[in-house]
């Protein structure tokens, strides 16, 4: 899910629906750009470039800031954990919005459990996110140089190099911990932190030439991951890129350093108004749902059930509560996260999200 910088890169990626007048899409509370969603049957949750989240009625559509300045939002087999930072201070909390004793120490005069953090350069760096194993009763915050188990018998454990800002995170055990970065043309690649060593790694199969290979950090922008269900040990990985008229979308399973190519996007018969020529479509997110996983593309969107993977076409939004919002469709919600750029020339570009409704 996760890094600002990612989802604003990716906003130019994506072409939509039909032909519209160019306008700036903001909204009041998010901002120019929703950055990750969480849903239920009763509510959704948004996070958006503001920092903020916002927590939405599904019955009513009625809205509410719950939080401000935060970094993560991440589910967690039942619990929805968010890593807040208390304004104007070097403290980060975390609390579970779905337990209403621990979503208590959202509050700004609430103390308990902060932990302390320092983002400058000399000290931890960037707090990054939130990643969780199976067993660990409470999430680790991830920050560059190191990560910090919140979980009892667990000890904070320093990095021998630093990560880059921004990243998308994940963990498939305590072994260690994966960040995938979304730099547009830029590429991003996928690295591996081993937790014991706390070495960091570039986790890719090089090619003869430049832009060859696979998970290429110069080339492949990585625009999701998360752990494998299917496969304990491994991990899912999206990468998208559609840049000069070019483009392709792929996901990957990552065991340690041994990737596997899992699928690759087609290539129409007929290319949009957004290649040169014919090209495999971009994949611009990746999300994990029950059995599977979706893959979002212009206008259309990838969908893997147990294996097997269809090419649908991106549902008709209605406006709700502010938003541009589909009906739900086989447990899952699509939003507009940030739009829009073009003209009556030529379609609109946009970005969707898609969310997964949890029980």
């Amino acid at each position: 899910m996760r890094s600002l910088i990612a989802s604003l890169l990716a906003m130019f990626m994506l072409a939509g629906r039909g032909e519209a007048v160019a306008s700036d899409w903001r909204d009041a509370d998010l901002g120019h750009a929703i950055i990750e969603g969480v849903a239920d049957r009763d509510h959704i949750w948004l996070r958006g470039a503001t920092g903020k989240v916002v927590r939405f009625e599904r019955a009513t559509g009625e809205r509410a800031i719950i939080a401000e300045d935060v970094v993560d939002l991440l589910p967690d087999n039942g619990r929805l954990w968010l890593l807040g930072q208390r304004g104007g201070t070097d403290l980060y909390y975390v609390v579970n919005l779905l337990d209403p004793i621990s979503a208590a120490g959202l509050g700004s005069d609430q103390r308990r459990g902060d932990r302390q953090l320092h983002p400058g350069e000399q000290h931890e760096g960037q707090v990054l996110g939130l990643v969780t194993w199976p067993g660990l009763e409470r999430p680790a915050i991830v920050y560059q140089r190191g990560i910090l188990p919140l979980s009892e018998g667990l000890r904070r454990q320093q990095f021998a190099a630093s990560l880059g800002p921004y990243a998308r995170l994940a963990a498939v055990d305590q072994s260690g911990i994966y960040a995938g970065y979304n730099l547009g043309e830029w590429g991003g690649g996928l690295r591996r932190v081993d937790a014991a060593a706390g070495t960091i790694s570039f986790v890719t199969e090089e090619g003869e030439k430049i832009c060859e290979g696979t998970l290429n950090p110069a080339c492949d922008p990585v625009v999701g991951l998360f752990a494998d269900p299917e496969r304990p040990g491994c991990l899912i990985v999206g990468s998208g890129i559609s840049h000069m008229g070019l483009s392709k979308g792929r996901v990957y399973r990552v065991c340690n350093s041994s990737i596997e190519l899992v699928f690759s996007t087609p290539t129409p018969a007929v290319k949009d108004q957004w290649m040169m020529v014919p090209q495999p479509w971009p994949l611009d997110g990746l999300f994990e749902i029950t059995n599977g996983w979706i893959g979002t593309s212009r206008d259309r969107y990838f969908r893997s059930d147990d294996g097997l993977v269809e090419e649908r076409p991106m549902p008709q939004f209605r406006d709700w509560a502010g938003l541009r919002i589909s009906d739900e469709q086989d447990g899952v919600l699509f939003i507009v996260a940030s739009c829009c750029w073009g003209s009556g020339e030529n379609p609109t570009l946009y970005r969707a999200i898609a969310v997964p409704i949890g029980a």
